[in-house]
């Protein structure tokens, strides 16, 4: 129940925030991505498209759930949006 509070305040905000947050958390995303391919020594050449983008929507949920685990305010100061 409280994930779905924080998901419907996130889709409550302006559009540019929107945009802002999921810009940041792509990013996020890619440089986790990134690590976890340094840390496996896989070569990313080896890997198709379709491998790398599932691997970047993994550590996509995996900080959404970070961010519902610590709270929405704190994720929006973090990332340097208004609530207001």
């Amino acid at each position: 129940m409280k994930d779905n509070i924080i998901l419907e305040k996130i889709k409550r905000l302006p559009q540019k925030s929107r945009e802002k947050f999921y810009l940041r958390l792509r990013e996020k995303a890619l440089l986790r991505t990134r690590a976890r391919l340094v840390e496996s020594r896989v070569d990313i050449e080896t890997l198709s498209d379709e491998e790398i983008e599932i691997i970047i929507a993994d550590e996509e949920d995996k900080l959404i759930g970070e961010y519902k685990s610590k709270g929405l305010i704190a994720l929006l100061a973090l990332l340097g949006i208004s609530w207001i």
